[in-house]
């Protein structure tokens, strides 16, 4: 089957129901399964924003977490002055609304990151989990009726504890196909990335603890995994052209070659608006394009990320094509080496 034919079908399927828009060089690879058992800690977006609602949900399958616990940063990685207990007993499944008026503990109308794991004595820092958990986070529009379902980045896994899996699925690289971005057929592509600041962890006070300067093997003050690459400190503000970003066509023809911005969440909404117009032009990128996403060359370090897109029909609420970008480390992405984040 041709490659215009499959575009064709995709496409076919983002027409159907239309209707009136209602609302709108580390070896720590990262490739851990991100739905297998979360060992000491986990980082999840949520999102707030532009009518929607986000509920996380917690499973304790294998003992209890008295101690589970909850922080809260917004878009740029600043601490949020709340946290929340979620304490489980075996096989005890939990769920916690995030926004304000929804009943949680976060002001609607804010997007960021949640860190969950274990509460300290004092209750003002996190430590490793008692025990391993499952998390995911449940994200609606009620006016439109759009749904995802958002998997965790897990720190390190309970049941494959090689650091070569720990702190998936963030990486250094990742891709994402989108097809013709219209404004005829109302086709558009909105990318969210995920790059996390040292107030996660790394950094004074942050969520999962400081960093030793033990080297690529340490763990932080307060007992998690290290993040290699080490996440950029908060002080030095927006992640200004973090990302590389290379388009090419369904002809492997390339395109263009840029760099984005990446500041902890971050969204771009109808990439040919906010990206590059290239991802609408009728002639050069008439059935779709192949975009790569890599750090940035030329800096002192790899910038640590994930992200998903989000391809739908703007004036149909039935049909999201909604997921995470499929990632892989920098260089091997590059075609220069395989077995480094």
């Amino acid at each position: 089957m041709s490659k215009s034919i499959l575009v064709g079908l995709l496409v076919a399927f983002l027409l159907v129901g239309v209707v009136p828009a209602t609302a709108q060089v580390i070896q720590q690879g990262g490739i851990g399964d991100p739905l297998t058992l979360a060992a000491s800690g986990v980082v999840i977006p949520f999102y707030t924003n532009n009518g929607f609602v986000s509920t996380i949900q917690v499973a304790s399958p294998v003992s209890d977490n008295p101690n589970a616990h909850m922080f809260f940063f917004d878009a740029t990685c600043a601490r949020l002055p709340i946290s929340v207990g979620i304490p489980l007993t075996t096989n005890d499944i939990a769920f916690q609304q995030i926004g304000s008026d929804q009943g949680g503990p976060v002001t609607s109308g804010l997007n960021g990151l949640v860190t969950l794991a274990g509460a300290s004595q004092s209750g003002f820092d996190l430590v490793p989990l008692t025990n391993p958990v499952h998390v995911r986070m449940y994200v609606f529009n009620a006016t439109s009726a759009f749904s995802r379902v958002i998997e965790p980045i897990i720190i390190n896994t309970a049941e494959f504890p090689s650091l070569a899996h720990w702190w998936s699925p963030l990486r250094t690289g990742a891709t994402f196909f989108a097809p013709l971005q219209s404004d005829l057929t109302h086709i558009k592509t909105d990318l969210y990335l995920i790059c996390p600041e040292n107030s996660i962890e790394g950094g004074p006070g942050a969520a999962f603890g400081q960093d030793t300067g033990g080297g690529d093997l340490s763990f932080t003050t307060t007992g998690f995994p290290q993040i290699n690459p080490r996440f950029p400190a908060v002080s030095t503000g927006h992640q200004t052209n973090a990302i590389r970003v290379r388009i090419y066509d369904t002809n492997e023809i390339f395109k263009r070659d840029f760099t984005i911005d990446c500041d902890c969440v971050i969204q771009y909404l109808k990439i040919a608006d906010t990206i590059n117009p290239f991802y609408k032009d009728p002639v050069e990128a008439a059935l779709g394009t192949y975009t790569e996403l890599t750090s940035a060359p030329g800096g002192t370090a790899r910038t640590t990320f994930t992200g998903y897109t989000d391809t739908y029909n703007e004036n149909n609420g039935a049909n999201h094509f909604f997921g995470r970008l499929q990632n892989g480390s920098q260089l091997s992405i590059d075609g220069t080496l395989t077995s480094t984040r």
